[in-house]
Parts: C-alpha cells; structure tokens; sequence
C-alpha cells in the first residue's frame, strides 16, 4: 500500500514492518463492555366492568452502550479504542406503545329478544403495537483495519456531493474509504498526501449510526361462548396476527465497502417478520 510505511511511523508502531499490527493474531477477550439505559413509562388501566377491559403502556427510553452481545465476542473497530464504539445499543427502540383490550357482549342468558342469541357472548380483544426501527451498523465486510477482523470495519462518510458511493436506501449519505488514521496516543494525524486513504485507518461513521423502519402489528382475537348444558361450554376462536398484513423490517444489509463502485445496499430489507396468520380454535371445558 501506498504511503503504509510512513503511516506506520506517524501511528507509532515499529518502522519497517509496513503495517500497523506486525503480528499474526492477538486475540483478548475482556468483561469490560457498558450499558446505560434510562427511561419514562406512562401505564393506563381500567379493570373489567361493563363488559370492558383496556391496559395501555408506552415508554420512551434511550439505550447506550459500546457492546450489546454479553454472549459471545464484539469486536470493535479500533482494538486500541474500545470505548470508540459507544453508540445507541443494538435494542435501543426510543417509543414504544403496546394497547389491548377486551370487549365483550352481554350473555345470550340475560337481555330481551331474539338479537341476544346472535349477538350474545362475543369477545372482541384487539392487541396493537407501535415501537421505533432499531439501530444498525454499516460495515465495510472487509479488513481494512489490517487487524484479521472486518466485522466492526466501517466506511467514512463524506459531506452530500463528495464524490463516493452511495446507496438508495440511505438517501443523503456519501460514503468514502476509511479516511480517520489514529496513532497510539488517540490523536488523529494526516497530511501525507494518500490518494486514496492506505489501509489501516478507521471510518469516520459511528456504529449504530442509522435506524430501520417503525414496527406497527394489529393483533386480533374474536370468540364466542356456547354454553352446552349446565356443565359443559364450547368456545368458538379465531385469532389474526398483523391483521393489516403490514410488511414490519426485521433486517437490512449492512454491507457497503466505497472501493467496490459507486453504489451499494446497505438500508436494503433482507428480512420481515411474518405476514397475515389466521388461526381457529375450538375450545371444550367442563
């Protein structure tokens, strides 16, 4: 790479190795990650009277962290500079809303008329949430650290019109190579005139920089109540699960390396929860 020893020696590695790790592989793991999580949560209820029931949560919360996964290895970006990938959490949702409720019909027992045997022990319980898209990393997918890991490698963003590459799916941002050289002390350093940026530095995007779409999900159950005698009862059930079919993201590409073209996918949906579902039930107790 072009220019790889002087950065070297600007980083303040050992000179004449012409990379910045002259090793094969270091691997450390260390129980050093953080979380902060603060939130505010509104609650209404209204307990079961009339043939009504209604419960009602939404919380604004803001989750931070530089590693969610306690399970299993995040590698940061920068090995030097783990506390470089504190960001929004990978489960920060900033709203979320759930309501349910139960409204249910007057017994076919009590009541006046023929209507009562037609209309008479119904259930009506809707269940719909609302929440904010989480947040997702852009990455490189190659090692452009030189550190053996292109799991954390991400790009550098450039201001709107920079030449670069750019996806449809993140409309306003350019991305360009990693452009953000580090040396050991933290300070980043340049001048040297790279054309493009060698190998080695780091992007200049912070993780978790971008959010997917809003979650929004229509639950419904509608059953009834025959009553068989004075001993037995059969209900009738018939759930929907996202009754309006809505199309709710589950994940995107994350993947945009600037030295591959001018456009990439990253934003793009590769996965969705599940579709319309109807489900029926029948129900015998005694």
């Amino acid at each position: 790479f072009a220019g790889q020893v002087a950065l070297a020696q600007f980083a303040g590695y050992p000179q004449g190795f012409g990379v910045p790790v002259p090793w094969n592989s270091v691997d450390a793991q260390l129980s050093n990650g953080n979380s902060w999580y603060n939130a505010l949560t509104f609650n209404l209820s209204k307990r079961f009277s009339k043939g009504f029931e209604l419960l009602s949560s939404y919380t604004y919360s803001h989750s931070i962290d530089d590693s969610t996964d306690l399970q299993s290895p995040l590698e940061p970006q920068d090995s030097r500079f783990p506390f470089l990938e504190r960001s929004n959490s990978d489960n920060d949702q900033r709203h979320r809303w759930v309501t349910s409720a139960v409204f249910q019909s007057p017994s076919a027992k009590s009541g006046d008329g023929a209507l009562k045997h037609f209309v008479g022990d119904f259930a009506l319980s809707p269940i719909v949430e609302f929440s904010s898209g989480r947040p997702y990393n852009v990455i490189t997918g190659e090692d452009t650290r030189l550190d053996l890991g292109a799991s954390q490698a991400r790009p550098s963003v450039a201001a709107s019109g920079t030449a670069g590459t750019t996806s449809s799916f993140i409309p306003g941002v350019v991305f360009v190579p990693a452009r953000t050289c580090l040396g050991n002390s933290g300070q980043a350093f340049g001048g040297l005139g790279f054309a493009p940026p060698p190998a080695g530095c780091d992007g200049n995007l912070g993780r978790n920089r971008f959010v997917m779409p809003n979650f929004f999900q229509w639950d419904m159950r509608l059953s009834r109540a025959i009553p068989l005698g004075e001993r037995l009862k059969l209900d009738l059930i018939a759930d929907a699960f996202n009754l309006f079919n809505r199309t709710n993201i589950a994940a995107v590409n994350q993947l945009c390396d600037p030295t591959a073209g001018t456009t990439c996918f990253a934003g793009q949906p590769t996965a969705a929860y599940d579709a319309r579902q109807f489900q029926f039930a029948l129900k015998l107790s005694w």
